[in-house]
C-alpha cells in the first residue's frame, strides 16, 4: 500500500467519495477514464458470463489499486466492479498524477510495484478458479487473507472479520454454499466461525486442500 504521504498526494489529485455495499463502482463497458485506490473496504471484480452466471476475479483491499484500463486513453472497462462492504475510494486520472511522479521518484516506483502486485494477484486468483471446487476456493482464500497479522485488515491472530454474505460476495458462491462449507471445516476443527468472523485453527489442514486440488 502506499504511505501516509502518497495517499496524501493521490487525494490532492483526485476526488475522496464513498460507495456503500453492494452498489456498483463501474460496469463492462464503461468508458475507462479514472484509476482507483481503496483508502477503506474492499471491492469485487467480476465478469458476467454468457449463461448468465457471475465470474469472480478478485477481491481488492484497501491499499491496493484497481481499475488500470484507465491508462491508456479510449479504452473501456473490461469487467465489472462492486463494493462488498462501505468502501471508500480516491479516484484520479493518470494525467493528474504524472506530474508527480517526476516529483517524487520513489512515488512512481511504488506505483507500479502496486500494479505488478496486482497482476500477480489476479493470476493467481484465476488459477483458483479453474483448478478448485467450492472446498478449495474457501480454504485458499481464507488463507490468503489471513496470511499476514494486519490490525488494519482486523487479521490479527489468523481471525478473518467477515460474514457469510461477505464471503458469498467476494467469492460468487451462493450463501448457502459459503454455510456448508464453513460448517464442514469447523466440523473437522480448522476454523472456528462467530458473529461476523471466522478464526483459523489449522492452517496446514486448509493448505492440503488447496495443494491436493491443485496436484489432481
Amino acid at each position: 500500500m502506499f504511505t501516509s504521504e502518497e495517499e496524501k498526494i493521490l487525494q490532492s489529485a483526485g476526488t475522496v467519495f464513498t460507495v456503500q455495499p453492494g452498489h456498483l463502482i463501474y460496469m463492462k463497458g464503461d468508458p475507462a477514464e479514472k484509476v482507483y485506490y481503496i483508502l477503506k473496504g474492499r471491492v469485487r471484480v467480476f465478469s458476467n458470463l454468457y449463461s448468465g452466471r457471475e465470474l469472480t476475479l478478485d477481491v481488492v483491499e484497501a491499499g491496493r489499486l484497481f481499475g488500470e484500463s484507465a491508462f491508456m486513453e479510449g479504452n473501456i472497462r473490461p469487467v465489472c466492479v462492486q463494493a462488498v462492504n462501505k468502501v471508500q475510494l480516491v479516484s484520479f486520472r493518470m494525467t493528474d498524477v504524472l506530474p508527480w511522479f517526476q516529483k517524487k521518484t520513489g512515488f512512481a516506483l511504488h506505483f507500479l510495484q502496486l500494479c505488478s502486485n496486482t497482476m500477480d494477484h489476479l493470476t493467481a486468483r484465476m488459477e483458483d478458479q479453474c483448478l478448485l471446487d467450492r472446498y478449495g476456493k474457501m480454504a485458499g482464500y481464507i488463507l490468503d487473507e489471513t496470511a499476514s497479522d494486519s490490525v488494519g485488515k482486523g487479521t490479527a491472530g489468523g481471525v478473518l472479520p467477515y460474514t457469510h454474505e461477505e464471503l458469498s460476495v467476494s467469492l460468487g458462491l451462493n450463501r448457502s454454499t459459503v454455510t456448508t462449507v464453513l460448517k464442514k471445516f469447523e466440523q473437522e476443527g480448522w476454523l472456528k466461525r462467530g458473529y461476523g468472523f471466522i478464526k483459523v485453527l489449522d492452517r496446514q489442514a486448509l493448505q492440503e486442500i488447496v495443494e491436493q486440488q491443485k496436484n489432481r
